[in-house]
């Protein structure tokens, strides 16, 4: 008779499970970069380093939430640091992680 909490399912980056593929990670982050720079997507390339794109640490902050609340990837400013395009951010993403969350 006790009451009980119905939890929403974690996002499945957070249950090891279904990761977004690389493709899709890749189209993301392109699409973010040109809604915020205000150009086509097709003038972005994956393969350009994000600082030559403009992103600086305002942006890689909103990245990571962005990441988070719209593909349920939980990733760190030094993350997206690290891996300097979209390409190598996507490729990352979509790899086995460890949750250090």
């Amino acid at each position: 008779m006790g009451s009980t909490v119905r939890q929403e399912p974690a996002p499945a980056a957070e249950r090891g499970g279904d990761m977004p593929d690389q493709e899709r990670v890749v189209a993301w982050i392109v699409e973010f970069l040109a809604e915020t720079l205000d150009v086509a997507p097709h003038e972005i390339d994956p393969a350009t380093p994000l600082d030559h794109l403009g992103v600086d640490s305002a942006t890689t902050l909103v990245i990571c939430a962005r990441l988070r609340e719209e593909l349920g990837l939980h990733v760190r400013p030094r993350e997206v640091l690290d891996n300097y395009s979209a390409d190598a951010l996507a490729r990352y993403l979509a790899g086995p992680r460890t949750s250090e969350v």
